[in-house]
């Protein structure tokens, strides 16, 4: 009895792993930081969220203790990520479509220009 397999060949392939930083943000509001960009954030459980309008950047300054207007930090498996919609649609910069950057160290922030 003869057989006719069809194989299985997935259509999407899985993104490549990289080693460099690298911080997303989402049209949803979301800051997206990868494993090796999240190291930056040095495990801190907070932040602080600004606006830099002569470079057109945001600015993050991880925290150790919870402050007001701060914002938590979660951590997962792949990196960390922040819930910021609040604070871009403040500053009139929520992205229309996803944007990815390298993160800058710029003494205790940690800047991602748009």
């Amino acid at each position: 009895m003869p057989f006719s397999f069809t194989l299985f060949e997935p259509k999407k392939s899985k993104p490549s792993k990289t080693s460099e930083p690298l911080v997303e943000l989402k049209e949803s509001g979301r800051i997206l930081f990868n494993k090796p960009a999240s190291a930056l954030l040095e495990r801190r459980p907070f932040c602080m969220l600004g606006y830099d309008n002569e470079n057109n950047a945001v600015g993050i300054l991880p925290l150790s203790d919870h402050q007001i207007n701060c914002i938590p930090v979660r951590y997962t498996m792949r990196g960390a990520y922040i819930g910021a919609t609040k604070v871009l649609r403040h500053f009139n910069i929520l992205p229309e479509s996803t944007l990815q950057n390298r993160p800058i160290q710029s003494g205790q922030y940690i800047a991602i220009k748009l």
